[in-house]
């Protein structure tokens, strides 16, 4: 009897354990606004997971315990716009960022008003328009048959932004194919997708190819299946070059 309470404990044990080290856990860093000088709170991943995560055909990634921190971010106090990375970074943990507001995620409108300031370097450049174009899909991500629509603005960026995107990268030409089913040039999205893509892409390439013969244009769910554990990040800049889903 007690050989088998032994052993039912270290089950529970290491299912406690397993749990744990999948479970999402943030590092709560406090940034200095270069804006308005606020202390303001920035969340980074140190682990998480994607169980029961949607993706979406234009590379969007929504994950409960693996969430998207913006790495362009907006002053919670003054509203202005910032590259966490750059900010000063004054204190770390809990207790430092009690009484302190987290920084927002610009909105579609935002990005696109701060794409028209100074020129950005390609990385940064490619992450607003990606995350500008992603946040336009979000008003009809979920509207069954919605016809999208979108306004000149979100046009011309997407235009552009398939134009920064590198074809002979797999998950930027597909990215490129989704840019023009969107934009209902679905002969080009065709093309695009006549390629032999691995088989970390294969799936979603066949998505949206059977998307663009059937002539539909609108932002489309991938997968809800799909699950993975994060391992922690270095430097919030790292996401700079990881424009598939975040």
């Amino acid at each position: 009897m007690k050989k088998c309470f032994s052993l039912a404990m270290a089950m529970f044990i290491g299912f406690v354990l397993c749990s744990a080290v999948a479970a999402y856990m943030p590092m709560l860093i406090i940034r200095e606004c270069p804006h308005c000088k606020a202390h303001v709170v920035q969340e980074e991943t140190v682990s998480g997971n994607t169980i029961g995560a949607t993706y979406w055909t234009d590379g969007k990634r929504e994950a409960n315990m693996l969430p998207n921190h913006p790495w362009l971010a907006k002053c919670p106090v003054c509203s202005g716009l910032f590259w966490v990375n750059e900010a000063v970074e004054v204190d770390t943990g809990f207790d430092a960022a009690k009484g302190k507001q987290n920084v927002l995620a610009p909105s579609g409108k935002e990005m696109l008003e701060f794409l028209s300031g100074p020129g950005l370097p390609r990385d940064k450049e490619l992450y607003v328009r990606v995350w500008a174009w992603r946040s336009a899909n979000d008003a009809w991500r979920r509207v069954s048959n919605a016809t999208p629509a979108f306004s000149e603005a979100q046009i011309q960026n997407i235009k552009t932004l398939s134009n920064l995107l590198d074809q002979t990268e797999p998950n930027q030409r597909i990215l490129m194919a989704e840019i023009a089913r969107e934009l209902g040039d679905f002969d080009n999205c065709k093309n695009l997708l006549s390629y032999e893509f691995a088989d970390q892409f294969s799936y979603a390439a066949s998505i949206i190819r059977q998307l663009a013969e059937e002539g539909d244009s609108g932002v489309r769910l991938i997968s809800s299946s799909k699950s993975e554990t994060s391992k922690p990040r270095s430097n919030p800049s790292s996401r700079k070059s990881r424009i598939k889903t975040e």
